[in-house]
């Protein structure tokens, strides 16, 4: 469901009773299909790809340390198979963390109790990034996540993979990554030989400079990192399996199958070293042959023939981005490949991160709160919890028969059928069925009354029944009551009696069920009101009324055309219904948002011709409002609605606005700043900062550059910021082209190709509005709030 309120309103009221939606899943029959039928139009039925895909399912040889001991590489015949300490084969599946320095919460005994237990994994990998702000940047911090999570692992009997996370820059021998040794060093020291861990000593060395080509000569610059670190290793007496990444990242197994690493203690290729093979569904295509070195299992199946072991130590159900997706049928065809060949693998990743590729729901405002990492003292995660990706990567774990549930976001809801405050003119007549005389039907003080006409019979007792049957007044007023669940109503009487009333329900088409029930209400249930009637609520099911469950039925109208009720009650004269509702859950008809148009990219940019001038939201934004042209300070500014949860997500920018220019395509010349102007109209606003980020998507620098520096608005010092003349906080921001992160330096020439702004939360409490306006390169630095 997309935002649909007025800001204005929310003035006063916490913020999540705001944002919170609270939309079950529930499987219905209709649901079920809906959920094959999308599957079918996508070109993917899991029943049919199993049948197609025998090997994801089982998953016989998936052995903890516990039982399998040391892992150990058997050679025979030409082949190579990575076995348990008895000899015989194993298979390790499981999954990979996101980087640890952004996603530390990951790092908790319920998780990985929940993976050994409820997935069924038997391996974990800890992803250490060096750069990117990771170990490089803060050795200590990276080395206590990394122990701790080896701690979690041999406690909950898993194999753990300690990952050296090459990735900017690419080659393992660039000076980022000298510390290697001595990590290595300091983890097996802790650990000697120790059977759970597994080392992988360059992740995905890649051409991002400074980087390695795709070719021999940039395996050969990878085992000249790998070979010294390998030797330390078994010099100090751990035996490991070892795990070595190739080069285009680490989709080139079939160069390391031609020149494999050495043990340099006996000039012979190591007999523990495996290599990585990486690779996303939706990029990577399967291939059944293996001459074809553009093609990643082509290479893999290259490197099977030359007797090497591969290690999938990371793949995606998605692009190689992380985005896009989900690819299930490409996925199926590469599980099965490697179940085949008895090749374990670790899926990426564990996160909430706002990408395809990740297990947990991400936040997104007003939609999704964001799956915790830690799933609580349950120790599993509901399935409604994971994403598609998530869902499907812990069933072909299990080695299980993959069946989606049904994700449609469904919301409660009550429709009031009839009230009779305004007489009773929807009533249709009554049949005449009084046990003891006939049954008067009138509006008694907005109540429908249904009474018992006087009788001739002498010693009748005040027993009787009443069939009344609703209907609208015409056939376009006939109430949508898809996905209803119960039919509820209020029933008075003059004393405390028992009532009993059974319920057929109609739609245009006739529906042919009975009552199975008649719901009763006892006197206890009776409150007495102020004009001394008594009143109690009574609440009819799908069970006791099949005709509910057949007209609520979401795969059809769901237009109820005609409501019998067939009431019975003991010792009274008469009884009054009121208030008579259905309530359920239905799909949420997600309406698209609405933007203002488009545009082309430009700088500067300045909304002049109403358009958004190419300015849209980021993949990962947890906001996406919409994207509005409306005047602040007098001149044109995109803006949009924004709030902040109150229960944070670890990652400050889940909840972030992230605006995204793309394919400016432009470059910053002899400009040293970028400048922009930031409007804010808070509804509430008291605690905390916000912080504007300014990065960009080179792609000579891997397609990340962020300015070193962030403005930060700290929102407890609002009222002393400037004001503008309707009433607009205003906010000049000037951000330093020649203090870029992670070292990255941008020359003139720089293709920059995207600009993001990413608005984010620093444990804010900020809901209202957001105006952007004058985005632009400049010379010299203009007046702008502190850093």
């Amino acid at each position: 469901m997309k935002l649909r309120y007025r800001l204005g309103e929310l003035a006063g009221r916490k913020l999540s009773a705001f944002i919170r939606r609270h939309f079950p899943y529930q499987s219905a029959a209709a649901a079920r299909r809906a959920v094959w039928r999308r599957a079918e139009r996508r070109g993917y039925r899991p029943d049919e790809s199993e049948a197609v895909h025998p090997h994801v399912i089982g998953n016989a040889n998936v052995d903890r340390p516990s039982k399998a001991g040391e892992l150990r590489i058997v050679r025979e015949n030409g082949v190579g198979t990575l076995c348990g300490a008895d000899g015989k084969p194993i298979q390790l599946r499981g999954m990979s963390t996101h980087g640890l320095h952004w996603y530390p919460a990951i790092v908790n005994d319920h998780a990985f109790e929940a993976l050994a237990s409820d997935w069924e994994a038997n391996v974990i990998r800890l992803t250490m990034y060096v750069g990117e702000n990771g170990y490089a940047s803060d050795p200590e911090a990276s080395l206590q996540r990394v122990l701790a999570g080896i701690e979690l692992a041999i406690a909950n009997d898993l194999y753990v993979i300690v990952d050296w996370h090459v990735h900017l820059p690419g080659d393992p021998n660039a000076e980022l990554y000298k510390g290697a040794r001595d990590f290595f060093a300091e983890i097996s020291g802790r650990y000697p030989n120790n059977k759970h861990l597994i080392y992988e000593l360059a992740n995905e060395p890649n051409s991002n400079a400074p980087g390695i080509p795709n070719n021999a000569a940039g395996w050969r610059a990878v085992k000249a990192y790998a070979e010294p670190l390998v030797e330390m290793l078994r010099a100090s007496g751990n035996d490991n399996l070892i795990i070595v990444g190739s080069p285009n990242w680490s989709q080139r197994p079939d160069l390391a199958a031609n020149d494999p690493i050495l043990n340099l203690n006996t000039g012979l290729p190591d007999a523990n070293t495996a290599y990585a093979l990486h690779f996303y569904a939706g990029t990577h295509q399967p291939s059944y042959g293996s001459g074809n070195r553009q093609n990643v299992m082509c290479n893999a199946r290259y490197a099977l023939k030359r007797g090497v072991v591969l290690f999938v130590t990371e793949w995606g159900t998605s692009i190689a981005s992380g985005q896009k997706g989900t690819y299930l049928q490409m996925s199926d065809a590469w599980l099965d490949f490697l179940n085949r060949h008895q090749i374990s693998w670790v899926n990426w990743s564990l996160t909430n991160k706002n990408e395809a590729s990740a297990v947990f729901k991400p936040y997104e405002l007003g939609r999704k709160e964001g799956v915790l990492l830690d799933p609580g003292p349950e120790r599993r995660w509901e399935l409604a919890e994971l994403t598609v990706s998530g869902e499907y990567v812990r069933a072909r774990m299990k080695g299980i028969r993959y069946e989606p549930i049904d994700r449609t976001l469904r919301e409660s809801y009550t429709t009031a059928l009839w009230s009779f405050d305004k007489g009773t003119a929807e009533v249709l007549p009554s049949r005449d069925v009084g046990m003891n005389g006939r049954i008067a039907i009138s509006n008694d003080n907005g109540a429908l009354k249904l009474s018992r006409e006087a009788t001739s019979e002498e010693g009748a007792d005040c027993n009787y029944r009443a069939e009344v049957r609703l209907s609208p007044g015409s056939p376009e007023d006939r109430p949508d009551i898809r996905g209803a669940e119960r039919l509820t109503l209020d029933v008075l009487v003059a004393s405390p009696t028992t009532v009993g009333i059974a319920a057929l329900l109609q739609s245009a088409e006739p529906v042919g069920s009975s009552p199975a029930n008649a719901v009763q209400v006892g006197p206890s249930e009776f409150v007495k009101q102020p004009d001394g009637a008594y009143k109690a609520r009574l609440a009819i099911t799908k069970d006791d009324a099949p005709g509910l469950a057949i007209v609520a039925e979401e795969g059809t109208g769901g237009i109820l055309s005609e409501l019998v009720l067939f009431v019975g009650a003991a010792q009274a004269e008469w009884v009054a219904l009121d208030n008579i509702a259905v309530t359920g859950s239905r799909a949420v008809v997600d309406r698209p948002v609405s933007h203002a148009p488009l545009g082309r990219p430009s700088l500067p940019a300045d909304f002049a011709n109403s358009t958004r001038g190419g300015w849209d939201w980021d993949a990962e934004s947890g906001i996406r409002t919409s994207l509005e042209i409306q005047y602040a300070d007098g001149h044109k500014t995109i803006s949009w609605e924004a709030a902040y949860p109150d229960v944070k997500p670890y990652d400050g920018w889940a909840s972030a606005a992230r605006l995204v220019l793309g394919g400016i395509n432009a470059a910053r010349g002899g400009n040293r700043y970028v400048f922009m102007e930031l409007y804010l109209k808070p509804v509430r606003a008291g605690r905390g900062h916000i912080a504007v980020h300014l990065a960009f998507a080179p792609p000579e620098l891997n397609y990340w550059a962020q300015a070193a520096e962030s403005c930060n608005i700290a929102l407890e010092r609002l009222s002393q910021g400037e004001k503008t003349a309707d009433g607009l906080y205003l906010y000049k921001l000037a951000f330093d082209l020649d203090k870029i992160g992670d070292g990255k330096k941008l020359a003139p020439d720089t293709v920059l190709r995207d600009l993001i702004v990413i608005v984010a939360d620093v444990d804010c409490d900020f809901i209202g509005r957001m105006y952007m306006s004058n985005v632009r390169f400049g010379h010299a630095e203009a007046p702008a709030i502190a850093i």
